[in-house]
């Protein structure tokens, strides 16, 4: 038996102790502990094992970093790393809900880790944790409440189920997250090859993963979640799970707004205007990152058009009244240079600057501080390539 597998199993024993009534002490004096001192670990190990108190300062510092994730849930079992993989409950909830939908009652809940999907899918249906791990296996039973194994998952039968899986996306020797689907552990193609025997799949993938994806399922969908405004998930969905074709899906949380359909073409016009007294429209970032900006500008008030190619900004003469735009009031249409800016800004009452831009086109934090002024009103000024050159949209703050 190798070194590593003793280890794991002793880690596993000192998480599993902090269960027993007698660890109740110990939590309590580790409770909240973010960042524990010298101080506090010498004195901790004076009355407990070191292993132990390990694992409960590890689960302190968990439990702090879900407080945003699991806000209902203080007591749940998790260590740091298993935390920042996990899925959120809004987003589990959402995603369990098409599981419901389904008519789902048994699922095989494949990676679990500390049982993010699990807990949420537990709900309406029967769920089979799985995991490597042990102490996730572990932490999935105690969070959600279902049955586990610790399997390896290609060794799980898969032949018709109906399953979640969620595939760890960090390099092995570094432990970063990784966009790259050959580092995912278990790697694409053998994801691929176990979804397509199930009878319907949900595939959490990383919101950076690139498209397309090769290798996909023809009969599938892809879905990009953003929550509270950022970006925290794509999901693969097939089987029984796809509507039809290949499909892309944008959905905000916590509102539960959804857009699915095609990828379409983004409307341009190269003698478009782009002036005062319009409206720039920039896209949320799951409908961006779905490429569904083209499907969405269909239903809009006016022609909105694309700012330049592969800017991912809309301007248009008329605000969108849609909820998957910002709607900017543009103000102003000016060079981007220092001089011609700070004197605008001056002229109207310029004070704090928040600077946005697209492909880099500027330091966005430099100019911010070099256009403040000493007015009272706020501005957003949008940084853009147009073609060769470079120019500031000024808009109205909506703060």
């Amino acid at each position: 038996m190798s070194a590593g597998h003793d280890d794991t199993l002793a880690r596993f024993r000192a998480w599993k102790s902090l269960a027993d009534e007698g660890s109740s002490a110990l939590l309590e004096a580790t409770e909240g502990v973010a960042e524990p001192t010298a101080q506090l670990v010498s004195a901790l190990r004076k009355t407990w094992p070191a292993e132990q108190v390990a694992a409960a300062l590890e689960l302190a510092r968990g439990r702090v970093k879900a407080r945003e994730k699991f806000p209902d849930q203080p007591a749940i079992w998790c260590d740091v790393a298993g935390i920042e993989q996990a899925t959120s409950a809004d987003v589990a909830s959402w995603k369990a809900r098409r599981f419901k939908d389904l008519g789902s009652d048994q699922v095989l809940d494949l990676c679990c880790g500390i049982g993010g999907d699990a807990m949420a899918l537990n709900q309406t249906a029967e769920v089979l944790g799985v995991d490597l791990d042990p102490l996730r296996t572990w932490m999935t039973a105690q969070n959600a409440g279902c049955a586990v194994e610790t399997a390896d998952i290609l060794e799980v039968p898969v032949d018709d189920a109906i399953v979640h899986l969620d595939p760890a996306r960090r390099e092995e020797t570094s432990g970063r997250r990784t966009w790259q689907l050959d580092s995912y552990r278990p790697p694409w193609d053998t994801l691929v090859d176990l979804i397509s025997r199930t009878r319907a799949a949900a595939c959490k993938l990383g919101p950076g993963i690139p498209l397309p994806l090769e290798g996909a399922p023809s009969e599938s969908e892809l879905e990009f979640i953003q929550e509270g405004g950022r970006l925290v998930q794509a999901v693969l969905w097939t089987g029984a799970f796809a509507e039809g074709g290949a499909l892309r899906r944008a959905t905000m949380l916590p509102s539960g707004e959804s857009l699915v359909g095609s990828v379409e073409p983004i409307p341009q016009d190269d003698d478009g205007v782009l002036d005062s007294g319009m409206y720039l429209l920039e896209p949320r970032v799951a409908l961006e990152r779905s490429g569904l900006i083209g499907h969405a500008v269909q239903g809009l008030p006016s022609t909105a058009y694309e700012v330049a190619p592969g800017l991912g900004l809309m301007v248009a003469e008329q605000p969108s009244s849609n909820t998957w735009f910002i709607d900017w009031p543009i103000l102003a249409v000016l060079p981007l240079r220092e001089r011609p800016l700070k004197s605008w800004l001056r002229e109207h009452d310029g004070g704090i600057v928040v600077m946005r831009t697209r492909g880099r086109a500027v330091d966005v934090d430099q100019w911010a501080r070099a256009l403040r002024g000493k007015g009272s009103t706020e501005y957003v000024i949008f940084a853009v390539r147009l073609g060769v050159q470079t120019r500031a949209i000024v808009c109205q703050s909506l703060a």
